[in-house]
């Protein structure tokens, strides 16, 4: 057994208390929970375990960290990860409480366990192996963590900016851990990511409700009206969007690339019951579909009375939550024009408002043969086996790194791909936990050999 993996057997209890503890810190970024807890824990875990500098950041919203780590060469890496939790939900369709870890068939449940604490718990970890065995890092790590992933990381641009020229400033590439590993229980290499635009719509036809005998025929439902705006935006019977400019930017041709789809692992029935489906397009379209084409999914809708038994009423108010998730050089700036141009009448008159909810662009990282190909055997040394992705279905707000830093970045999830992140019965299993300090450790250890 490798000197690495003896460690984290050795030390496994320590860890998993960690473990525990971070996720039973409730962060749930959209109820407004005080991160303070979770913060305070975050910090003292990377000064005590890292002997890293840690910098508070304050944004125009939740705070995010910075925890710095010397090494004994010029080259910096950054490592992003987030604190922050979806809510949740509804307690009656957990297996366990959410807000406490349970292990339970080898596998951890908790929320956030696997989006994302799981994952910068194990990144914390196989850089602390590797400093415990080897007393120094053979380059400096800079971590970046936020706390507002989960609300579109709507402040993250900025905070990068201003840390541009002074935290930041000697970064020159960046690693994302975050996502789900393929299918097959395969670690990936992820070169891009599609991006998200998410929207609210709400519909007002009143000031008030009205009984339906007395206002029927004299009062439009807020429901209904929101049902012939959506008809404006999607078309439902081709499945296309209406909104103008929407496709433009989406790849065509060779900008796909086929040759990276084909040498995916595809197993069409295993596929179809992990995702709870009946069935499946074939691996060409299944994979074009999820990396290639935006989509427009109507997250939740609500409007008038949906208790027991009927209640005749007419609603003066209805809303839809709608998230987009985009590809290629599509660009949320004229998306949005587009759909307010749709809605222009609407917007007009008072009957129809719109919130912005999330804006991440998609994102692309052209690294070099030779960086895609070390990334590829670290990942193999360390868990057995790698795939390379030309693009994450899910988002991260890669365009940062890009952009703004103009550095190359990679993804590497390691979460199990049915982790049910934003669902019930979240979980990450106790293998990829292990496999992900394994590959944290590795990464320090060989990626500038």
């Amino acid at each position: 057994m490798a000197q690495e993996a003896e460690y984290i057997k050795a030390h496994y209890s320590k860890f998993e208390q960690l473990l525990t503890q971070f996720v039973e810190i409730r962060s749930v970024s959209n109820a407004d929970d005080d991160m303070t807890a979770c913060i305070d824990f975050l910090k003292t875990t990377f000064e005590k375990l890292l002997n890293a500098k840690v910098t508070l950041v304050k944004t125009a919203g939740l705070p995010s960290l910075v925890a710095q780590i010397n090494g004994t060469s010029n080259h910096t890496v950054l490592f992003y990860g987030h604190y922050d939790t979806m809510p949740g939900g509804t307690r009656d369709l957990w297996e366990t409480d959410p807000f406490k870890l349970t292990l339970k068939n080898a596998r951890y449940f908790g929320r956030g366990v696997g989006d994302n604490k799981g994952q910068l718990m194990a990144q914390i970890l196989g850089i602390y192996t590797y400093i415990q065995l080897h007393g120094t890092l053979p380059f400096n790590v800079a971590f970046l963590v936020e706390g507002e992933e989960e609300r579109g990381s709507v402040n993250l641009k900025t905070t990068v900016s201003s840390l541009h020229e002074t935290l930041l400033k000697q970064v020159e590439l960046a690693v994302v851990v975050d996502g789900s590993i393929n299918q097959n229980d395969e670690h990936v290499v992820r070169l891009g990511n599609r991006g998200l635009f998410g929207f609210e719509l709400i519909t007002k036809t009143g000031e008030n409700d009205n009984h339906s005998g007395n206002a029927g025929n004299i009062m439009t439902s807020a429901a209904i009206k929101l049902v012939a705006v959506l008809r404006k935006l999607y078309d439902f019977d081709e499945q296309r969007v209406l909104i103008p400019n929407f496709y433009q930017g989406v790849p065509q041709g060779k900008e796909i690339k086929t040759d990276l789809l084909e040498a995916l692992p595809f197993d069409k029935e295993q596929i179809s019951s992990q995702m709870g489906l009946k069935t499946i397009p074939d691996k060409m379209e299944f994979y074009q579909r999820l990396m290639y084409q935006p989509t427009f999914n109507i997250a939740g809708i609500n409007g008038g009375y949906t208790g027991k038994g009927l209640k005749t009423v007419i609603p003066h108010q209805a809303n839809v939550k709608i998230d987009c998730r985009l590809v290629g050089n599509q660009n949320i700036e004229i998306i949005r024009k587009g759909l307010e141009t749709v809605l222009a009448a609407e917007i007009q008159s008072g009957e129809v408002s719109i919130n912005c909810l999330g804006a991440i662009p998609p994102s692309t990282s052209d690294l070099s043969k030779s960086l895609i190909d070390t990334f590829a055997a670290i990942i193999k040394k360390a868990t057995g086996s790698v795939v390379i992705e030309p693009v994450m279905a899910g988002t991260v707000p890669n365009y940062v790194w890009t952009e703004v830093l103009k550095v190359p970045v990679v993804t590497i999830p390691y979460a199990n791909y049915d982790q049910h992140n934003h669902a019930p019965n979240e979980n990450m299993t106790k293998k990829d936990f292990i496999d992900g300090i394994k590959i944290s450790y590795e990464l320090v250890n060989s990626l500038f050999k």
